[in-house]
């Protein structure tokens, strides 16, 4: 047979705190209050309280791939200097140098500390050149692209920077909050800043599997 702990009935304590909050009340208003309103709120608390958990527990297990981790760690402050330079959201800022330099590992961001693909059309002081892939109306092809060059990765970020705030038709991206880290996306596509057309896509699943709209 299962046994059951019994729990202490609060009257062995003498008058509950309930009890005498309502103390004041009438007879007819203390028996509503006891009887009808007070175990509606200790429900939702106990509701409420398991929700929390439940959420802590979500939280606990989710964990970010290595690389992903490895890389917020050493330049997740450049983004949020960026972010309170410019205000790009932290998230677009993270998933465009993870998307672009491979979280930091790709052959652009080792030899040209290069975390945002921009590439070099007007003049520029020093260029890495390299075959990658570029696509026209959704057909892929592989192209020998040069690359813009820095002598810090620092420098990539606030190049960045400059690169949507202060050009055409770019900056106009400045018209959506910081949270909308979506509409960001796409109008970073639909403005050909890669010409892969699945580009915002690829940029929101970042940003939502990876939760980078938690990094503070």
């Amino acid at each position: 047979m299962l046994m059951f702990a019994e729990y202490p009935r609060v009257e062995n304590f003498g008058p509950s705190f309930a009890e005498k909050i309502v103390d004041q009340y009438n007879p007819c208003m203390r028996h509503l209050i006891l009887h009808k309103l007070f175990p509606i709120v200790f429900v939702a608390i106990i509701c409420s309280s398991f929700q929390t958990a439940d959420r802590s527990l979500l939280s606990a297990d989710f964990e970010r791939p290595y690389k992903v981790k490895q890389y917020l760690l050493k330049y997740r402050y450049l983004s949020i200097e960026l972010n309170q330079a410019t205000r790009i959201p932290i998230p677009i800022i993270i998933a465009m140098a993870g998307l672009e330099s491979n979280w930091g590992t790709s052959d652009l961001a080792k030899k040209a500390n290069n975390h945002f693909g921009i590439k070099i059309k007007n003049s520029w002081e020093e260029s890495y050149c390299k075959y990658t892939q570029e696509y026209l109306d959704y057909y892929g092809d592989v192209a020998n692209q040069c690359f813009r060059k820095y002598k810090l990765i620092r420098e990539s970020y606030v190049d960045f920077g400059r690169f949507l705030t202060q050009r055409d038709p770019y900056r106009q991206l400045l018209r959506y909050p910081e949270w909308d880290y979506i509409n960001w996306a796409y109008g970073l596509e639909h403005l050909n800043y890669a010409t892969d057309p699945y580009y915002a896509e690829k940029l929101v699943r970042i940003i939502e599997d990876y939760r980078l709209h938690e990094v503070r």
